[in-house]
């Protein structure tokens, strides 16, 4: 019988354990789009006042994005690279995706001012997608919790 009220423990606290990851994947989301505005932010700065490469502006600006320049490719491929690696790590949407994938296929392909509207367009649909994140933050997290702890409680109850 104690081996029976440890494992309903274990169980509920495995599903408490659940939600919290889940919620965390929600803050961390967050806490990545929050990076993301704050490296366009650093980007345009560094735009507007260094004559220097798209590779050198970008790795300038914080280790979020960092991508290296291996014989002639293009900026673009390279963005595409370093991007791959962030979506598990930060728990991000197929819509957060296609918006970085969108943000670096014009990096260094226009004038600096046509790069700065770029910037400033895609900082308007990232605040968007930092407010989502949020609501989604905000909304969910007690959820999770709460679905994760009620199923270890039933999963308990159901061995009790």
């Amino acid at each position: 019988m104690p081996l029976k009220i440890i494992g309903g423990f274990l169980l509920a606290a495995a599903g408490l354990g659940f939600g919290c990851t889940r919620a965390r994947r929600l803050a961390q989301r967050r806490e990545f789009l929050g990076r993301v505005l704050t490296f366009i932010s650093c980007l345009s700065t560094e735009l507007r006042y260094r004559n220097d490469d798209i590779f050198s502006l970008v790795n300038s600006c914080g280790e979020l994005f960092q991508v290296s320049q291996s014989g002639s490719s293009p900026f673009y491929s390279s963005w595409r690279a370093c991007i791959g690696k962030l979506r598990r790590r930060w728990s991000l949407t197929p819509r957060d995706m296609d918006l970085l994938d969108e943000l670096g296929s014009r990096l260094g392909t226009t004038d600096s001012e046509g790069q700065l509207s770029h910037l400033a367009h895609y900082r308007a649909l990232f605040e968007r997608q930092l407010a989502e994140a949020r609501r989604d933050e905000e909304q969910k997290t007690k959820m999770y919790k709460t679905l994760g702890l009620f199923a270890g409680v039933s999963a308990a109850i159901m061995l009790l």
